[in-house]
């Protein structure tokens, strides 16, 4: 009897030993506060605080063009246009309305009419563009804030933009260059003229005014594109006959 005593008590030893040693060889679930952080810094990417834009843009605008009488300004909407080489397709200019019919005054008192109609202050804001276009399976996307942006196109199509505001009555003026652009231009109108490779654009034109806040980026998203609701879209379509 004393026999089987010893045998279970020296059983039972092995068997706390086996344990005790079980433990410490098994690989611990505890991890230390610096293993964490360390952890944390290798798998984890840095996010970027996303802030909320909120447009607070009150413009109203619209793209005009004179009727045949010159007589009123008439508010664009789809056009079709012949596309030949050195010619122009459209000439229209930007105001602060959506109406139908406006008035065919010249440009400075007409956007002044117009602009003095909104009771919060805008003179911050300032006119850009954007075109659109295909060329073959390539997507032109490109903002235009100053005359610099319609390069990268050109033999495709030209951009000429045009300060009309900031002219004296009667005095002829030419499209406005990067070197007399500056922070109080108003780019009011723009034209588009076929380039040598206009026959290469495989899709419709689409221009997009709109207006946004001289002096605060957050009218643009990380790529360049305007996301403010003050904006105005054409299409412009390629007629069969040039």
């Amino acid at each position: 009897m004393k026999k089987i005593y010893l045998v279970l008590i020296f059983i039972l030893i092995l068997a706390i030993g086996a344990y005790i040693y079980s433990s410490k060889n098994t690989p611990s679930t505890t991890v230390s506060e610096n293993s964490i952080s360390t952890t944390n810094d290798s798998v984890v990417e840095t996010i970027d605080e996303v802030k909320t834009y909120t447009d607070v843009n009150p413009i109203k605008l619209g793209i005009y063009d004179k009727n045949s009488s010159n007589t009123k300004r008439i508010l664009i909407s789809d056009v079709v246009k012949p596309w030949t080489y050195h010619k122009d397709i459209i000439e229209y200019n930007v105001f602060y309305t959506q109406d139908e019919e406006i008035d065919a005054t010249r440009l400075p008192i007409c956007f002044d009419k117009y602009a003095s109609t909104y009771t919060d202050d805008i003179s911050n804001y300032r006119i850009g563009y954007n075109v659109q276009f295909e060329i073959g399976d390539k997507i032109i996307n490109k903002t235009i804030l100053s005359p610099k942006d319609t390069e990268e196109f050109y033999d495709y199509l030209e951009v000429y933009l045009y300060d009309g505001y900031h002219r004296k009555p009667g005095e002829w003026y030419s499209h406005t260059t990067e070197e007399e652009f500056n922070k109080d231009t108003l780019l009011l109108g723009i034209k588009l003229t076929s380039g040598k490779e206009v026959s290469k654009i495989s899709s419709d034109i689409v221009l997009t005014a709109f207006s946004y806040d001289n002096t605060n980026s957050n009218d643009f998203d990380s790529n360049g594109n305007y996301r403010g609701n003050s904006k105005y879209s054409i299409t412009i379509e390629k007629s069969n006959s040039n």
